[in-house]
């Protein structure tokens, strides 16, 4: 496989479905970075081990974590509150919790990437069941869930010879298809679906070299490609290295990134719709590459920023879209003992989820605003 296919596919879903992360990123104190103004400061809470993906407008958080000996999709009440085990399909022993709605009902999958079931929890007290439709011999990811049970996901081989976007109407309907890009870019994702039943995601070429972010205005709607911000950043994506946060908001505003013809370099990205340009979003200090991962209604952007090899990363906000980047590692008790790597979502109330480095383990984090700071 090309570097373009490791990078978003192996990198980004395998920290999506609790598969370890390749660890070539050192560890790197915070107190080397510029640091962020005084007015932005957080408390981080430890969530346990492995990951958080989403956030609800009330606080409620899904993801996974470990249940003794296994790694199972996860729910908490509130940052204060213990992990809910959500438990599997029958014959597996992994699964994770990728988005929530307000009805508290989640989505996420069973299984180890890419050998993946999508799976639907009617609430956290409900035992999981499985998306119906997966076609024999692919496996399926169900990625977000909007306020009226639509859901969104992909289909795929574990040969990566199919990649295909699709949608359910609700929990008990047959999956549709979303229209390609074109012919010349026969893979897709859906990766978010708003109140609206807009949906955001990418297709990309046979050999995912090419990709380009996609907006389908509905799950009948022929998709939109997004505008590149141009120059040597001529291809778009999203989901570079965190979970399925809210790439796109309640307006139809998007987040991902742009990178070059050999990807050796990224840019974090915002679209303001589906027909505007795309804007660079700024980094800080030695982390020039980037990807945002999510935005909330207010505007608030986080995601993900790397060094110049990739051998770093950090979990960086974007308060505004015209906002200087902020590393969030400056913006914590400078004695907290974590690396946050992956911010994955935030929703209106400024409260992010992700995951990074506690002690030298991997761990689930929330960060929750400090009264009266600007955010």
């Amino acid at each position: 496989m090309n570097k373009p296919k490791i990078v978003r596919l192996t990198f980004a879903l395998a920290s999506l479905f609790a598969v370890t992360l390749a660890s070539g990123q050192s560890m790197q104190s915070a107190v080397d970075a510029p640091q962020a103004s005084p007015q932005l400061r957080y408390i981080v809470i430890d969530l346990g081990p492995r990951v958080a993906n989403a956030i609800s407008e009330s606080g409620r958080i899904v993801g996974a974590t470990l249940f003794g000996a296994e790694i199972h999709a996860a729910y908490w009440e509130n940052s204060r509150s213990p992990a809910i085990d959500l438990g599997t399909l029958s014959g597996f022993t992994l699964s994770s919790a990728t988005d929530i709605n307000p009805r508290r009902e989640i989505v996420g999958a069973a299984g180890i990437f890419p050998a993946l079931r999508p799976l639907f929890w009617a609430s956290s007290q409900s035992a999981p069941v499985e998306l119906p439709g997966v076609p024999v011999g692919l496996s399926g990811i169900a990625s977000h869930i909007n306020p009226v049970g639509q859901i969104v996901g992909w289909f795929l081989s574990e040969d990566f010879s199919v990649q295909r976007a699709v949608f359910w109407p609700n929990s008990n309907a047959a999956p549709v298809y979303l229209a390609e890009l074109s012919n010349e870019l026969p893979h897709s994702i859906a990766a978010v679906i708003n109140p609206s039943g807009n949906i955001l995601g990418d297709g990309c070429d046979a050999d995912f070299v090419e990709c380009h972010a996609a907006f389908w205005a509905s799950s009948t709607s022929t998709p939109v490609a997004l505008a590149s911000p141009g120059g040597q950043f001529i291809y778009t994506d999203i989901l570079l290295s965190g979970g399925v946060g809210s790439a796109l908001n309640n307006a139809g505003r998007m987040v991902g990134f742009a990178y070059n013809a050999d990807f050796s370099e990224t840019r974090a990205v915002f679209w303001e719709r589906s027909t505007s340009p795309a804007v660079i979003l700024s980094t800080a200090g030695e982390f020039i590459n980037g990807s945002a991962e999510a935005i909330s209604d207010r505007g608030q952007i986080v995601g993900n920023a790397y060094n110049s090899d990739f051998s770093v990363l950090h979990a960086f906000i974007w308060p505004t879209s015209t906002s200087q980047g902020i590393d969030l590692n400056t913006v914590i008790p400078s004695d907290s003992g974590w690396e946050l790597q992956h911010a994955t979502d935030v929703n209106n109330r400024g409260e992010i989820t992700g995951f990074g480095v506690l002690n030298g383990a991997r761990h689930a984090f929330v960060l929750i605003p400090v009264h009266g700071s600007s955010n």
